[in-house]
């Protein structure tokens, strides 16, 4: 058995795995993104529940002057963003086997395709905005509220990237590792939003 039993202290693949063999319950880490990603997935469905409440009361949906949106873009950059949940959980696997090297890799890796995904997101956002405006119908102020509150889940995923990556640059411990597989958690939730909220916002399409 590992002597070391704190988790700040634990460092390399053994002690860190020691530690995670020792432990009675869930780390504070996982249980405080567990809980941001419970009140953020309320708020993001109440978006959504707005969305088609409101839908569901207009004659016309979208209003006249203003074109259902595109599939096939939308979709696409959907299915890159959720790729990036595969070298997320595997650098939360290498966190359990102490590997920093390949950690940062994947987080790199990863993190890249998240911003090329916001960087394109904000570029339709854009375009969106010059063809209508979120104050001149329940249409545009729903789903411009549904479209931003999901890119700023991304760019939310985006600073906890940057900032793990920054704690990693000491070296991997127990409760770095802990903060990884946290934020891995993270964007598996921001990826499972997407798919909701991405088919929400082509629903007149589809």
């Amino acid at each position: 058995m590992s002597a070391v039993t704190r988790s700040t202290e634990a460092s390399g693949g053994a002690e860190i795995r020691g530690v995670e063999r020792n432990r009675l319950s869930q780390p504070n880490g996982w249980w405080g993104i567990v809980l941001l990603i419970a009140t953020e997935a309320t708020l993001l469905l109440a978006i959504v529940g707005t969305y088609y409440y409101l839908r569901f009361q207009a004659t016309q949906w979208p209003p006249r002057g203003i074109a259902a949106p595109s599939v096939a873009l939308p979709l696409v950059m959907m299915g890159v963003l959720l790729l990036t949940s595969v070298p997320m959980q595997l650098a939360a696997v290498a966190t359990r086997a102490g590997r920093v090297g390949p950690t940062r890799a994947l987080i790199v890796l990863a993190m890249l395709v998240q911003a090329g995904y916001l960087a394109v997101q904000i570029i339709l956002l854009r375009n969106d905005l010059l063809d209508f405006s979120p104050a001149a119908t329940a249409y545009g102020s729903i789903y411009f509220t549904m479209i931003v509150a999901h890119h700023a889940h991304v760019a939310i995923g985006l600073l906890l990237d940057v900032g793990i990556l920054i704690r990693l640059i000491g070296g991997l411990t127990d409760y770095r590792a802990v903060g990884v597989r946290a934020i891995a958690l993270y964007w598996h939730f921001v990826n499972l939003m997407a798919i909701i909220v991405v088919l929400t916002q082509l629903s007149p399409s589809l």
